[in-house]
């Protein structure tokens, strides 16, 4: 009985090795778009958490204004845009120096706003969702709800990259392998502003899709392409 127990505990421990290996490389497979080593930069309308140790009275939450700039006491305005949370401690950290004695400061963000993902088609929330750094094209689609199980076309799942620029990328992903087999390489790791797309049918010609991609009379569709000025162009599409 104790070498059963035994064989089994190794049994487990190498399925989970193999697993763990078999995922970190799927997500460095050289043809992903996105390998997951994003640095998330501060935008206008996120929300900051600051803390100062030992100084309760200076601990305080501020919205990111449309300027990048926030308002902190002590200090004044500071712009923040586009800077890591460890750059805006930094900042945060020489000018309370001015006055305290070696303050030690960290700030979080804890509203994630000025960076978005695009989920719609065949899911059950279509719309936009905040882009939180580590987010995979499954976990999108579970911020929408997961999708549609009798419409959904789950192997040809459309990733749109930079479709406000004039030759948007895109990718073809076959979800259907991810969930029903754990076949990882195509739940790659998304960008800020990326378009996951869950089509009712195959899509046999990429081309053209994204040529009427920003065309469709959709109205959910459309609404989130003219809010967010997101513009068609001349595709430069990739193929894995």
């Amino acid at each position: 009985m104790k070498i059963r127990i035994v064989v089994l505990s190794i049994i487990f421990l190498l399925a989970n090795i193999i697993f763990a290996l078999a995922e970190d490389a799927a997500f460095k497979n050289k043809d992903t778009l996105y390998s997951g080593d994003f640095t998330y930069l501060i935008g206008p309308g996120d929300i900051l958490e600051v803390k100062v140790w030992r100084h309760p009275d200076l601990d305080t939450t501020m919205v990111v204004r449309p300027d990048g700039k926030i308002s902190f006491p002590l200090i004044g305005s500071l712009s923040v845009c586009d800077l890591t949370t460890r750059t805006v401690e930094d900042r945060i950290t020489v000018g309370l120096s001015k006055v305290i004695n070696e303050p030690k400061v960290t700030v979080n963000v804890s509203g994630f706003q000025s960076k978005k993902i695009f989920v719609l088609g065949e899911v059950l929330r279509p719309g936009v969702y905040p882009f939180e750094g580590r987010v995979t094209v499954l976990d999108a689609i579970s911020k929408a709800s997961g999708y549609k199980e009798d419409t959904a076309a789950l192997k040809s799942v459309m990733l749109i990259r930079k479709g406000y620029v004039a030759k948007p990328e895109v990718l073809r992903l076959n979800i259907y392998n991810v969930i029903s087999k754990g076949d990882l390489k195509d739940n790659i790791y998304l960008e800020p502003q990326d378009i996951i797309f869950v089509p009712k049918t195959f899509i046999a010609n990429v081309n053209t899709f994204i040529d009427q991609f920003f065309t469709k009379t959709d109205p959910v569709l459309q609404y989130y392409l003219d809010i967010y000025d997101i513009r068609s162009g001349t595709p430069g599409v990739r193929s894995r």
